[in-house]
């Protein structure tokens, strides 16, 4: 298994990445950019004072993105709040003043876990996939372009397939918490979004497929079950 290691503090990268794995982390990278996404199994991030949240966030949205890959946040920083953003954007866990033992084996046992579900999210991502270059979804290998606002929407629902997102955890994804989209302004907003994207879905798939499911007077919810 490669797990890729963003840390925006050189010497405890290189800590890191040195470290020698007793787990299955027995080939850790650095990750830089974007591109060093794709060739990894996992990702960890290394929360710290000159890493923003809203940095965490980005890095975690721009993963998810790109691959549906198990991501980990290690922090010595107790900030209950940015813990409940972190957890929402469906990061698997957070370390909080762990050993680099402990973690190693933590995301080694997590990740030999998640092997048996491998073949069903494979099935899963052959049906729905998510294009973050050309902004586009891809359903049953049909080809639907998005505007920025519906991928951002759809990835959001897809990182959390089969449950429920609220208006308010959508729009605030969306808009930002500070907006004055938000409240009854920003639901229907979103509802307009998912509106324009159900048709482009319709469109596609001859009205066959509905992955968006409204759950009344919660949110919605993505659903790849037939």
């Amino acid at each position: 298994m490669r797990v890729g290691i963003l840390n925006t503090e050189k010497k405890s990268s290189e800590t890191f990445i040195s470290y020698k794995a007793s787990g299955c982390l027995v080939e850790n990278k650095k990750v830089v950019d974007e591109k060093d996404l794709q060739d990894i199994d996992a990702l960890l991030i290394c929360k710290n004072q000159t890493f923003s949240v809203v940095e965490v966030c980005e890095w975690v949205i721009k993963s998810k993105m790109c691959r549906s890959i198990p991501i980990w946040i290690s922090t010595t920083e107790k900030q209950v709040e940015e813990k409940n953003i972190y957890l929402q954007l469906g990061v698997c866990g957070i370390f909080e003043d762990y050993s680099l033992e402990e973690i190693d084996l933590a995301i080694s046992n997590s990740l030999n876990t998640m092997k048996p579900t491998q073949h069903m999210k494979m099935k899963e991502e052959s049906m729905l996939q998510l294009d973050p270059l050309k902004l586009s979804l891809n359903v049953n290998n049909v080809t639907i372009s998005l505007t920025k606002s519906e991928y951002y929407l759809v990835a959001l629902l897809y990182e959390n397939k089969e449950e429920v997102c609220t208006y308010e955890m959508l729009a605030e994804s969306i808009f930002g918490k500070d907006s004055e989209l938000l409240g009854e302004s920003g639901q229907s907003r979103v509802a307009n979004i998912v509106c324009k994207i159900r048709a482009k879905i319709a469109q596609a798939s001859d009205g066959k497929k509905e992955l968006l499911k409204t759950i009344r007077s919660r949110g919605y919810m993505l659903t790849l079950s037939e």
